[in-house]
């Protein structure tokens, strides 16, 4: 299967107009020799590998949010393979306004992949904005320049080729606000009237999509839910044949893999659930908590030199699974400016719990006076073997050449794959002791 988006471009003069298309497939490139990224790489000769980073993250954080409403588990669920390629440019490296625009059209190409979801025509421009606030998911979609001349273009394709119209279900993908502020259904409106008027005179049903986030295309593209692994159904057809000895090997398995629930709780002291700043203080040999501080994007912002004490609460998915199969905690650490770096649970204090969940953990975890962006992750497995030197010599080279926000989703990517159950916090650190006050 592939999934294709034409994607309209207009130079900053109104010049060097053209279409080209994403194309998203599950044909794997050859391996780059700068060891770029498989889904991406084929996009860095013309200068779009920074934004297909960008939509990388994307879909991840979109095929996230869908797991949620998996029934059995976040890994219960088959997505496709995708990997995206463009057709080839009348012009060489695109601009960097050029690349942001393309987002959009790159980003619903990959979506409709991975969901096996191909539409007829599918023409995009809008920015992929991704959210900055720790634990939200939603993406947004931004406005984007030469709206009008994009709009004229696509009208030109429907008028050349409408031959091969007749029929089609066309949608095109636009932001919902425009560059000057306005609505894009306002300010466009003439020559949305005269794009809409061309399609149908070739014959072909056109809807136009307004999108403020990438969840505006669950609708009309959609719907986009992964096919289960294992569903209700198939397990109780299983379980009525197997019966017996198999059904009691079948629930004795499930509970040594079943997955913990992870939940930030409030560390004793603080006002607000999550990760809080705590510094040392001399006098009483304790850490004592500093109040809540941000960075210019409204995110969590950390001193270097600060500890961040973390509680994490820990349930059971299946009752009874932690008696059985008693998990292994972890943290780990990973930021652009150092080596990630994974503690086992020697670092964490027990702070009790029911014999039939997993209980609760806290952790001191100090942050080196660097400034940098970093994510912290606390995750859970069962496996009593696990290494943990070994999965943390494997992260590293996972994320080695990796920067920018692939960093954080091949970590996260991987911790889920090798771990299990993850629950990430992102902030950044800075070395300038006056942007958090006493």
């Amino acid at each position: 299967m592939t999934a294709r988006v034409f994607v309209p471009l207009v130079g900053a003069n109104g010049e060097a107009q053209q279409l080209f298309e994403a194309i998203a497939s599950d044909e794997a490139p050859e391996a780059h020799p700068a060891q770029l990224s498989a889904q991406i790489s084929e996009l860095f000769d013309f200068g779009l590998y920074g934004i297909g980073q960008t939509a990388r993250e994307a879909v991840v954080r979109f095929i996230a949010a869908r797991r949620g409403a998996l029934w059995l588990s976040r890994r219960n669920a088959v997505v496709r393979p995708w990997h995206l390629r463009i057709s080839d440019l009348q012009v060489g490296r695109l601009s960097d306004e050029n690349a942001r625009s393309a987002g959009l059209g790159l980003t619903l190409a990959a979506i409709c992949q991975a969901f096996g979801r191909p539409a007829d025509l599918v023409f995009a421009t809008g920015e992929i904005v991704l959210p900055t606030a720790p634990g939200d998911a939603c993406v947004a979609v931004g406005a984007v320049g030469g709206v009008r001349g994009k709009l004229a273009l696509i009208g030109d394709y429907f008028v050349r080729h409408r031959a091969a119209l007749v029929g089609k279900t066309i949608t095109l993908a636009l932001p919902a606000t425009a560059a000057d502020g306005r609505a894009t259904r306002d300010s466009e409106a003439a020559s949305l009237r005269r794009v809409e008027a061309a399609a149908r005179e070739a014959g072909a049903d056109i809807q136009t999509i307004f999108a403020k986030t990438l969840d505006d295309f669950e609708a009309p593209l959609g719907p986009f839910v992964l096919p289960e692994v294992l569903t209700v159904k198939r397990a109780a057809i299983a379980g009525a044949a197997i019966l017996g000895f198999a059904l009691l090997f079948g629930g004795w398995r499930e509970l040594a893999r079943s997955h913990v629930r992870l939940s930030f709780q409030t560390v004793p002291g603080a006002e607000a659930v999550g990760p809080q700043r705590a510094r040392y203080d001399s006098k009483t040999d304790k850490l004592v908590l500093a109040g809540p501080c941000q960075d210019g994007q409204g995110g969590p912002l950390v001193v270097g030199g600060e500890t961040l004490i973390v509680r994490v609460g820990a349930a059971d998915f299946l009752p009874w699974a932690s008696a059985l199969f008693p998990p292994r905690f972890f943290i780990v650490s990973v930021s652009a400016k150092a080596d990630p770096v994974l503690l086992d649970a020697d670092h964490f204090r027990a702070l009790g719990g029911a014999p039939s969940s997993a209980g609760s953990l806290q952790a001191e975890v100090p942050i080196e006076a660097l400034d940098d962006e970093a994510e912290l992750y606390v995750a859970a497995t069962r496996d009593a073997g696990l290494s943990p030197a070994a999965v943390q010599g494997a992260l590293r080279k996972a994320v080695q050449g990796v920067s920018g926000p692939a960093l954080f989703t091949t970590t996260t990517t991987f911790l889920e794959a090798n771990l299990g159950d993850v629950l990430p916090y992102h902030f950044k650190v800075t070395n300038d002791a006056h942007a958090c006050p006493e």
